[in-house]
C-alpha cells in the first residue's frame, strides 16, 4: 500500500489579551476611552481596515467552501484515540489528483469515474515523524496511528461503487496484498501484506467514502482492524450529524458568513478565493485536524471556548468566548511547546498584550510568530523576518480595533 509525502503546514491556534489605555477620541482608528490611539502604530506597508472579498466566486471556490465545511465531520485520529496526540498532516481536496497525497496513484481515475465531489484527510500518531514519512514508508514502521480521507460523491451509489474499486486498485499495486475482512463492516473492502504492519480499508456510508490507512509497530493485524474499526464507528456517527449542501445549491454558501475573514488581516487588502485550505473559516474540530501538539492546542482551544478559525496566508484569526477567554488562551497557549526550540523576540512596539516569539527548527515562512488580540479575538501573524511580523502584528490589531472586538 504505497501513499505519496505530502507537504504540511502545521498551524498554532493563539490569542492575546488587550490591555487598554490611551484617548478619548471617537474617530475610526482613533480608539475610544481607555484605548490606544491605533494610527500611532508602526504597521507599515499593511493595511488596517476591513478588506474586500474577491469578485464572483465560481463552483471550485464553493467547493472550497463546502470542504472546509466537511472538515468538521471529519474527526482527528487524536479524537478517537487520545493516544494518537501528534498531527502529521492534513488538506481539503476539491479535485480528484490532490488526493493521491494520501491514496495512490491510481484511485484518481476512479475518483473521476464516479464523480468524487470534494474531500478531506487527516492524520495523527503517537510518535511525531516527518510529514513525508506520514503516509507511507512501510518498510519499517517506528509509530503506531491513523491516516484518514473521506471523500464525497453525488449519491451513495457512486460511493459504494467507488469504494469497492479504490480497494481494488490499490490492492493490485502489489501482489503480496491479500484481501482482509472487517468484522463491523461487511460493506467494507480492505487489504494488507501479511509481512508489512499497515492495513488499508474503504467503506462507503451514504454518500462518501471513509478511507483509513492504519500503521503500528509490529505485524498485528487484529490491532490494526480494532484500531480500524474504532475509528469508523465515531466516524460514521459524526458524518450522521453532518448535511451536506446539495451540489445544485453550493452557490448560496457564503465564504465569510461570521466576518471573520473580514477581521482577519490580508497584506493586498483583498480577501482571497478560497480552496478549503486557506481563506475559509473552520470550526474548531476542523481546524485540529491541522494541528501538531493535539493535546496542548485542542485544550487550549476548549479552555478559550474556541468557536471559529479563519485561515488566511501568513493569518490565523480565532473567535474565543470572551475577552477573560482570550487572557487565558494567551497565557495557556504562549507556553506551549518545548522551550529549548523557541526563543522569545520584542514584540511589536505600543501593542497592548503583544507577543513574539521565533521558532528556531520551523522552515522559514514560520520563522517568527507575534500573537495580538482585541475583544474576543486573537490573532497568529507569521513571518520570515522579525520586523515585518511586527508590523502585521501591528495592522492586525489596529484592524481588529477598527472592526470592533464583540
Amino acid at each position: 500500500m504505497t501513499r505519496s509525502a505530502h507537504r504540511s503546514i502545521w498551524f498554532v491556534a493563539l490569542a492575546a489579551l488587550v490591555l487598554l489605555t490611551g484617548c478619548s477620541s471617537t474617530v475610526p482608528g482613533a480608539g475610544v476611552p481607555g484605548e490606544i490611539d491605533v494610527r500611532t502604530l508602526d504597521t507599515g506597508r499593511f493595511p488596517t481596515t476591513t478588506p474586500t472579498l474577491s469578485a464572483a466566486l465560481v463552483q471550485p471556490d464553493y467547493l472550497g467552501i463546502e470542504a472546509a465545511r466537511m472538515a468538521d465531520a471529519v474527526l482527528s485520529p487524536f479524537e478517537v484515540d487520545p493516544k494518537y496526540a501528534l498531527g502529521a498532516t492534513a488538506s481539503a481536496h476539491t479535485r480528484p489528483d490532490s488526493v493521491v497525497r494520501y491514496l495512490f496513484d491510481s484511485t484518481v481515475p476512479v475518483l473521476r469515474k464516479h464523480g468524487m465531489v470534494l474531500g478531506f484527510s487527516t492524520a495523527s500518531a503517537d510518535t511525531q515523524v516527518p510529514p513525508e514519512k506520514a503516509l507511507h514508508d512501510t518498510a519499517g514502521q517506528r509509530r503506531e496511528g491513523l491516516t484518514v480521507t473521506v471523500t464525497r460523491f453525488p449519491d451513495e451509489g457512486s460511493a459504494t461503487a467507488a469504494a469497492v474499486e479504490l480497494d481494488a486498485v490499490d490492492s493490485v499495486a502489489d501482489p503480496n496484498n491479500v484481501p482482509v475482512r472487517l468484522p463491523k463492516y461487511p460493506r467494507a473492502a480492505a487489504h494488507w501484506r501479511p509481512t508489512f504492519p499497515t492495513l488499508g480499508s474503504t467503506t462507503p456510508h451514504g454518500p462518501f467514502v471513509i478511507s483509513v490507512y492504519a500503521v503500528t509497530r509490529n505485524t498485528d493485524l487484529n490491532l490494526l482492524i480494532g484500531m480500524t474499526e474504532k475509528y469508523l464507528e465515531a466516524e460514521i456517527a459524526m458524518l450522521d450529524t453532518f448535511e451536506p449542501t446539495p451540489i445544485t445549491e453550493l452557490r448560496r454558501l457564503r465564504q465569510d458568513p461570521d466576518g471573520m475573514l473580514a477581521r482577519s488581516l490580508h497584506d493586498g487588502g483583498v480577501v482571497g478565493r478560497p480552496d478549503g485550505n486557506s481563506e475559509v473559516v473552520y470550526t474548531t474540530r476542523g481546524y485540529l485536524n491541522f494541528v501538531l501538539d493535539q493535546v496542548g492546542r485542542s485544550r487550549a482551544l476548549r479552555d478559550a471556548g474556541v468557536d471559529r478559525v479563519a485561515v488566511a496566508p501568513m493569518t490565523f484569526l480565532f473567535r474565543t468566548r470572551d475577552v477573560d477567554a482570550a487572557k487565558r488562551w494567551v497565557r495557556e497557549s504562549a507556553e506551549l511547546g518545548d522551550p529549548a526550540e523557541r526563543r522569545v523576540v520584542d514584540p511589536p512596539e505600543d501593542v497592548p498584550g503583544a507577543s513574539c516569539v521565533e521558532d528556531l527548527f520551523t522552515i522559514a515562512p514560520q520563522r517568527f510568530r507575534c500573537f495580538v488580540a482585541y475583544g474576543r479575538y486573537g490573532a497568529l501573524l507569521l513571518g520570515t523576518r522579525l520586523w515585518e511580523t511586527k508590523q502585521r502584528a501591528a495592522a492586525q490589531f489596529a484592524l481588529l480595533a477598527n472592526s470592533g472586538g464583540r
